[in-house]
């Protein structure tokens, strides 16, 4: 069934449409997230979450110390923080708890009643309970499967989540139950490789990747299939995110988001 369902969307190719720019007065802003008609951009070095419209029209700042990575669901925001702790907060900016994690946290994904946390410091992803309890880790530093050297930004679908692997030049994934389930990624510049990937998303049943240094933001499907270049010629790109039938890519040197539409599968 797996090998049926990568044959089948090898098949289909993305067309893609520039869009707009989001720009902001942001000092090297790490991560974005797209929930309720809302953009979040993560201002590390401002100390905010600064929120946007989808037109770009700012809404608020949400004061926050030194976050990096961010995650939402359904109004709450779950913040990664570069001084050990994650934040969950209302998209108000009411902190509901400040939970204190290990390591260097740089991402985290909810998944039911677990966080997974992507740990620069240890190269895993280190599971907590909603209440702050490590649970286990996965992976390690390493190029085996389910190892890591950069990690980095993650996403999640319905039954997966991906993990940017960035030294190692790929994606992993695993089940939500934090089995390793697979990876991709062949290293290189040339299209359906990747050189140093930054960021991941999840978007109407493919996977879209960044890569910095190739200026690139390319599509495959959920078994690494390569299906087609959603981007290039960005400056830095690294995280992504999808929301409202459009792909938002952050260019922090450039301190801008561009968005590209999708315009339908052929």
């Amino acid at each position: 069934m797996r090998f049926l369902l990568a044959l089948v969307l090898s098949l289909f190719s993305v067309t893609w449409a520039f869009g707009q720019e989001i720009k902001g007065n942001w000092k090297f802003p790490s991560d974005i997230a797209v929930s309720g008609g809302k953009l979040f951009v993560v201002d590390g070095l401002n100390n905010r979450i600064a929120v946007y419209d989808l037109y770009g029209e700012h809404i608020a700042d949400l004061k926050v110390k030194s976050p990096f990575g961010i995650y939402v669901e359904r109004g709450i925001l779950y913040v990664t923080s570069q001084e050990g702790k994650i934040y969950v907060m209302d998209e108000f900016g009411h902190i509901e708890k400040e939970l204190e994690v290990e390591g260097r946290p740089i991402d985290v994904v909810k998944v039911g009643d677990k966080l997974f946390v992507s740990n620069g410091k240890t190269n895993t992803v280190d599971v907590y309970t909603l209440d702050g309890e490590l649970i286990k880790r996965l992976g390690g530093k390493g190029s085996s499967p389910g190892s890591f050297v950069g990690i980095f930004l993650m996403d999640r679908s319905k039954d997966l989540l991906f993990v940017v692997d960035s030294i190692n030049a790929r994606v992993q994934e695993f089940s939500l139950d934090g089995e390793f389930v697979d990876a991709f990624g062949r290293f290189g510049i040339e299209e359906g490789e990747l050189f140093r990937p930054k960021g991941v998303t999840y978007c109407n049943g493919v996977l879209l990747v960044s890569d910095a240094i190739t200026g690139s933001v390319q599509a495959f499907n959920l078994q690494g299939g390569f299906l087609d270049v959603v981007a290039e010629g960005l400056y830095y790109p690294t995280a992504l995110a999808c929301g409202e039938g459009e792909v938002f890519v952050l260019e922090p040197l450039k301190k801008k988001v561009s968005t590209f539409r999708i315009q339908g599968v052929r």
